[in-house]
């Protein structure tokens, strides 16, 4: 039999690490299923994967990174500040944002010289829609979130009336799966910001979102039927690609101060690579801790505001404060760890499943406060401590705090181990479970892979391959 000739697939990852490392995951996959991928990014972008991808050369994979100019003298930016994670102001986040738009005629220049199968831009590139219409290239949009956040953007867009009634401390989403719930009004930026985004999606053969089918329930049908546009569960990336262990990980003191903890004991704190709590919010943060009488392990940025008490967490063996950085898919998989109280970021509700670690939601920004409807009131396997004020932005300074009351409430309902906490704990192991089938050999992630590409050949011309 003749063997099917490769298909010439590029993929644009935007300037952040949510958004590039799924889809530079979902690019390396592809490429293991003997097509010929191409990575368009920038230099310093291209450094924080360029490794992997070696490896991936040496594997026989034909996957490729090909570089574009960032415009940093055009937005005043200093040299190889060209990701979302370098910034630390509102400023120089919508100077890396507009980037994104600044690099359309170099990319479309390419796309024309070098006309690719297909072309899958990430959701932010909103230009890409016409840019490729106008060249003739089938187009697909990987959306790093997931598919339920696009309904519920859907809904709140279509149903505004909703947020007349403010009855039991929340406001009632209607039109959608199951009863949903927001305690406070999105901010009219992240409304604008979203719908944008739909739009960026209209011409689209389809939509690649880092998830799997199980996470996304009846979300993904009212999606296809609501757009007309096929949804491509592939993921979780993170668990589906090959990964490189780096030793010095292993080695982190935290994972030793771990070693001595006993099973479900400790609570992991981490609020991503760019959420700021306010100096405020950190106290808050550290008396709802420590009136819980739990163990916890905290990742925080600004430790100095915290020396007092983190000194007399060491004295109590009740602690552990990390400043900066943490290895968060080892600490998440320890047994020690039995729970996170995370901002819901999407890459960081998708490690606490796949680790079958339950989660304390108090959302940062954006999006984050839709990621925990999911978690809390679909699939019930996290507690929320309640939202005070909705910010567009991680670096928005909070004028309210979450209080220490609401903190520690919502740690003892999980960590207590209670009937509730453990309910909770079963449904985080079962979605765990749902997880690593989906994402290994015959599980539905897997078979959306095979699909998605036999799908793609079929945009092309008759005869093209």
């Amino acid at each position: 039999m003749e063997k099917t000739q490769s298909l010439k697939i590029y993929f644009l990852p935007f300037f952040a690490q949510g958004h590039l490392i799924p889809l530079v995951h979902l690019a390396r996959l592809v490429a293991s299923q003997d097509q010929k991928v191409t990575i368009i990014t920038t230099p310093s972008n291209a450094k924080l994967f360029q490794n992997i991808i070696e490896d991936d050369k040496l594997s026989g994979h034909h996957i490729h990174v090909h570089i574009i100019k960032f415009p940093s003298t055009q937005l005043g930016l200093p040299a190889a500040v060209e990701n979302l994670v370098s910034a630390t102001d509102n400023l120089t986040a919508g100077k890396i944002a507009m980037a994104a738009y600044l690099i359309q005629p170099e990319l479309e220049a390419f796309l024309k010289n070098n006309p690719p199968d297909i072309f899958i831009p990430d959701i932010m590139f909103t230009w890409s829609g016409a840019s490729a219409k106008n060249l003739g290239i089938p187009r697909l949009v990987f959306n790093p979130i997931s598919i339920f956040d696009v309904c519920m953007i859907h809904a709140i867009k279509t149903h505004p009336e909703a947020f007349d009634d403010y009855s039991d401390g929340y406001y009632k989403i209607p039109g959608l799966p199951h009863p949903l719930t927001l305690p406070i009004k999105p901010s009219p930026g992240f409304a604008r910001i979203t719908e944008s985004l739909l739009d960026g999606e209209k011409d689209s053969h389809g939509v690649i979102v880092n998830s799997f089918a199980d996470l996304d329930v009846e979300y993904t049908q009212y999606y296809e039927n609501l757009t007309g546009r096929k949804v491509w569960h592939i993921g979780p990336t993170s668990l589906m690609v090959k990964k490189r262990v780096v030793d010095e990980n292993q080695k982190h003191e935290c994972l030793t101060w771990l070693n001595s903890k006993e099973k479900n004991s400790v609570l992991y704190i981490c609020f991503g690579s760019q959420h700021r709590l306010s100096d405020d919010q950190l106290l808050e943060m550290a008396n709802g801790l420590e009136a819980s009488g739990h163990q916890f392990l905290w990742v925080v940025k600004n430790e100095e505001k915290l020396l007092e008490f983190e000194e007399k967490m060491k004295e109590d063996d009740k602690g552990m404060l990390i400043n900066g950085w943490a290895p968060q898919p080892l600490i998440l998989n320890h047994p020690a760890v039995g729970g996170f109280l995370t901002h819901c970021g999407w890459n960081s509700v998708v490690e606490a499943i796949s680790s079958g670690v339950p989660m304390i939601t108090m959302p940062g920004n954006g999006d984050q406060y839709y990621n925990e409807k999911l978690v809390t009131e679909v699939h019930g396997f996290g507690v929320e401590v309640g939202a005070a004020e909705w910010s567009l932005s991680p670096f928005d300074a909070k004028k309210k705090v979450v209080s220490k009351e609401l903190i520690e409430k919502a740690v003892k309902r999980l960590m207590d181990d209670g009937e509730e906490g453990l309910k909770i704990r079963r449904k985080a192991k079962e979605m765990k479970d749902k997880a690593w089938k989906a994402a290994h050999e015959g599980g539905s992630s897997h078979e959306n892979l095979t699909a998605l590409i036999d799908h793609l050949r079929n945009l092309l011309p008759s005869g093209a391959t």
